[in-house]
């Protein structure tokens, strides 16, 4: 595992805390406990004080690759990225980053409150490891970024949150960083700023490392080439992008129907730390068929230029404890991420109550093919059920359902290309 040319390398990594707050008792557990291993690692069995945010977690981030972290709520994402910024030291294992870092972490934890804008750009500049004149160079610079205006000699504390945003991403912005890590505090940004700061971050990708902390997977799915997935301080998942973040989803939707309806028969789970299968069946409901047509002929299809009148049809079984079923669809490109998707919530519900066991349904969408760029795409379905307080039962979720192929050769920007009626350019009269 261990190289000189990885960016980041972390090698069975514990962070514990003790739950007792008295420090004098902390200190007499370290001297006369001898429960914990010759690593130094303690064992939960043996001490019921003791927390692990982190248990024996180990990757390496390769130069100029980007690495994306999911997982849900105390997970152990935030503690992964202090320790890797330095700001938090392991209980044990080995930790070697090669490079300057700048890190986003919880949302102006390194700002003095009582301090101006401008003397904590100076402070975190210093942290950051700029010397004086380089950040009286680049203080222009910053200015510029944060675009803050007259609010820059005023206390921080006087700050919104939108303000502490903009002053903490364009300070490492400007510090020539190899690494950049942040977490989750973009999603306090408004949409012209964000926007501005996804473009330095894009840009920033072709030379630096990114570590990035969302629960926004479309985000992750857009920057980031890996992916690890985190739960309850355990590594569950490390792979490329598009395969960690179905593992995931699936999870979730998992812990989310069992929470919703607790008889839902579904895969073996009984590993808390296991890889669920990405195909999510309940047994209730099943996806039969997936097929593409071309509207004026209904002939089979699964090859498109873009601009096609098109036909998708999803024949699904539905037991008749299903009372309302919603039919969906996802179309993703290569690196997973979602492109558009549609379902059948809200369409007339013609289907009678009946008593036999199984009925065969068929949802119909017709649409105007978006363009899309060569290449392969894969089509997800699912077949769910509306509970109360606007919330799915998820049946059958298939991922990959059909993979579909565009031969568009034109050149545009962005995921989707829009099919033109026409277009023109003339003096105006």
């Amino acid at each position: 595992m261990k190289s000189v040319n990885n960016v980041v390398e972390i090698v069975s990594v514990y962070k514990i805390y003790d739950r007792r707050f008295r420090r004098a008792l902390r200190f007499l557990s370290l001297l006369f406990s001898n429960k914990h291993n010759s690593c130094g690692v303690y064992k939960t069995s043996y001490n019921p004080n003791l927390f692990h945010a982190l248990e024996n977690v180990s990757f390496v981030i390769s130069p100029k690759h980007s690495l994306g972290i999911v997982g849900s709520n105390g997970a152990g994402k935030s503690t992964l990225l202090q320790i890797i910024a330095g700001t938090l030291k392991p209980t044990s294992g080995s930790v070697k980053v090669n490079g300057r870092v700048a890190s986003l972490l919880e949302l102006g934890s390194g700002f003095a409150p009582n301090f101006t804008g401008r003397e904590n750009i100076i402070l975190n500049g210093s942290i950051l490891g700029l010397s004086s004149n380089e950040i009286n160079e680049r203080m222009d610079s910053i200015l510029n970024f944060a675009e803050i205006g007259e609010f820059i000699d005023m206390p921080v504390k006087t700050y919104s949150t939108g303000m502490s945003l903009r002053l903490a991403f364009s300070v490492i912005a400007n510090v020539d960083a190899d690494i950049l890590i942040i977490d989750e505090a973009l999603a306090v940004g408004d949409a012209v700023f964000v926007q501005k700061c996804m473009r330095f971050i894009r840009e920033f990708k072709k030379n630096g490392t990114l570590i990035l902390v969302s629960h926004d997977i479309v985000a992750i799915q857009s920057l980031c080439e890996e992916c690890i997935w985190l739960s309850k301080g355990n590594l569950i998942s490390h792979g490329n992008t598009e395969k960690v973040t179905k593992e995931y989803l699936s999870h979730t939707l998992l812990e989310r129907n069992n929470a919703l309806d607790k008889k839902s028969i579904i895969p073996d789970s009984s590993h808390e730390n296991k890889v669920v299968n990405i195909e999510l069946c309940s047994g209730s409901a099943k996806i039969k068929n997936v097929n593409f047509f071309e509207q004026s002929t209904m002939e089979l299809i699964n090859s498109f230029i873009g601009g096609e009148l098109v036909v998708l049809e999803i024949k699904v079984e539905v037991g008749k404890e299903v009372i309302t079923p919603v039919v969906g669809f996802i179309l993703r490109n290569r690196l997973g991420q979602d492109l558009f998707s549609e379902n059948t919530y809200g369409v007339k519900n013609e289907i009678v109550s009946t008593n036999i066991e199984k009925i065969d349904l068929k949802a119909v969408f017709i649409f105007q093919m978006p363009i899309l760029k060569k290449g392969s795409y894969s089509l997800s379905v699912a077949i769910a059920e509306y509970k109360e307080n606007s919330d799915f039962l998820h049946h059958h979720w298939m991922h990959d359902a059909l993979t579909i192929n565009s031969y568009n050769e034109s050149e545009f920007n962005g995921l989707v290309g829009i099919p033109m009626k026409s277009k023109s350019l003339s003096l105006e009269n």
